[in-house]
């Protein structure tokens, strides 16, 4: 059921946050004349939360692209709905009968969309069943990745798909392992020899590795390349050169992988089999039959870690899946029920769209195409941002986890090299950042700081190009805004 709205301020769980007082530091940190600009449209608001008086505002009602700024929605809506400590459980079903460690039919893993579905996860699995006196498989394993529709990547991702390997652009399905992506460990030998380059956790059946790496003096490394293609059965070729320094540190790359199933059916085996147990027949695609027996649930993590991936990292892969699991709900006699439907992103939008106006009380215009917002399309007020925010620090049970899933600046994520010549601010902000570079430029971000005099501050300061002019810098409108929250602190 959708939660009713709390009223109960997050002040309550987070010990004197709440304070009043002038607008010291925001009269003279000139933010009028920062973000007026021919090139650029700046959309800004600052609210204090105590009060929700508005220490700041310009352009705030004017319609701007968020970019990555969306994913606040996205992970306020999937906290709000699920609950930080929710699991997604990922059922396993058995055919035939399970007598003296033989399984005499299938095994068949039903995807429920989790995210989160790592290395750490199935080796637990794996394990457990091992545990349950499991030997055997006879007749193999059925992936059934019924729950999503077919659509790996929304069409701002597709669009990129042919330039970019990188996990950020990793397809999704409802069954996904380590992010769609698989790991390339580059470890450094001695001066002269090659390092030692291979695929982890365990060698992948449909992962082709080639290509030396040369170790060489020194701690570099940032010399090694990788280049990833796809082969004709869906599985990935991957060719490491260049060079590491001796006494670097073991580099991990990762890359997207051009098949979900195909890696997550080599993950599976790889994980099954170093249990011990072995398989008999092929990994495929399918669906579960009726009367299948369930034998084992793998438990992932707790929602309020997958928000704080999403979040911190800005994660694309976590964005569309979240999406399409909400996207799974179904209104019936105002309950709301999981896989009611089946996801899609088009659904999880609506859904999200439908969170933002019941819940939160959203009831001027917007545009929600995507929970990712890798598409200008996406399309809000900072306004609408700022209610956001503000509904997510009143709820109490909600806001520490939510205020936890936000970089923090010089420190993590996408904001550890913003601010970071600025050791005072070190920590002190927590938002998310968001930047576009095409069609138009759109650098944004919003979140948090505590203010010395004004207490608790929500910010929103999102930059767009102007269409059909010259486009401005994206280091220039973020430094823009960095700038601006240096100068409020000063």
């Amino acid at each position: 059921m959708m939660r009713k709205n709390r009223v109960t301020s997050a002040c309550i769980v987070v010990a004197a946050i709440c304070s009043t007082g002038a607008l010291a530091g925001f009269k003279d940190a000139n933010l009028d004349q920062r973000f007026t600009s021919k090139s650029t449209v700046h959309g800004v608001i600052f609210q204090r939360l105590s009060d929700g008086k508005i220490l700041f505002e310009k352009n705030a009602d004017t319609q701007v692209s968020p970019a990555s700024v969306t994913k606040i929605i996205t992970g306020a809506a999937a906290l709000s709905y699920f609950l930080p400590p929710f699991k997604i459980k990922t059922p396993i079903y058995y055919s035939g009968n399970f007598k003296n460690g033989r399984i005499s039919g299938s095994l068949f893993i039903k995807g429920q969309g989790d995210p989160f579905l790592v290395s750490e996860v199935l080796w637990q699995a794996a394990t457990d069943l091992k545990q349950m006196g499991i030997k055997s498989i006879e007749q193999g394993i059925v992936i059934d990745n019924s729950a999503f529709d077919s659509e790996s990547h929304d069409d701002s991702r597709k669009d990129g798909l042919k330039r970019s390997t990188h996990a950020y652009d990793a397809p999704v399905s409802s069954f996904a392992v380590n992010f769609s992506t698989i790991t390339i460990a580059v470890t450094p030998s001695t001066k002269g020899q090659n390092a030692v380059i291979g695929v982890t956790p365990f060698p992948l059946k449909n992962v082709r590795l080639s290509g030396t790496v040369k170790t060489v003096a020194g701690a570099q490394s940032d010399g090694v390349s990788v280049s990833r293609s796809s082969t004709s059965t869906g599985g990935v070729e991957i060719k490491v050169s260049g060079s590491i320094g001796e006494s670097a540190p073991q580099k991990k790359i990762y890359r997207s992988v051009a098949n979900p199933f195909v890696a997550s059916a080599d993950y599976v085996r790889g994980f099954l089999e170093n249990a011990g147990i072995k398989i008999t027949g092929k990994i495929q695609e399918g669906a579960t039959p009726t009367n299948a027996k369930l034998l084992y649930e793998i438990e992932g993590y707790e929602m309020r870690k997958i928000v704080g991936g999403l979040n911190t990292f800005s994660n694309n892969f976590i964005a569309d899946m979240l999406t399409k699991l909400m996207g799974t709900t179904s209104s019936a006699a105002g309950q709301q029920e999981l896989f009611g439907r089946k996801g899609s992103l088009s659904s999880g939008a609506e859904f999200i769209s439908s969170f933002l106006k019941s819940q939160v009380g959203i009831s001027t215009p917007f545009t929600l195409i995507n929970g990712s917002g890798l598409s200008t399309e996406n399309r809000f007020t900072a306004r609408q941002f700022i209610q956001v925010l503000s509904w997510m620090e009143k709820q109490a049970e909600l806001f520490p986890d939510f205020l936890g899933s936000l970089p923090a600046s010089g420190w993590d994520g996408t904001l550890k090299k913003r601010i970071k010549n600025n050791s005072d601010l070190a920590g002190v902000v927590r938002a998310k950042t968001g930047t576009l570079t095409d069609p138009i430029t759109v650098a944004g971000v919003a979140g948090y700081f505590r203010h010395p005099e004004e207490g608790w501050v929500a910010f929103v300061m999102i930059g767009n190009g102007v269409e059909g002019r010259g486009q401005p810098g994206l280091m220039d409108v973020r430094n823009t805004q960095d700038d601006a929250i240096k100068a409020i602190f000063k």
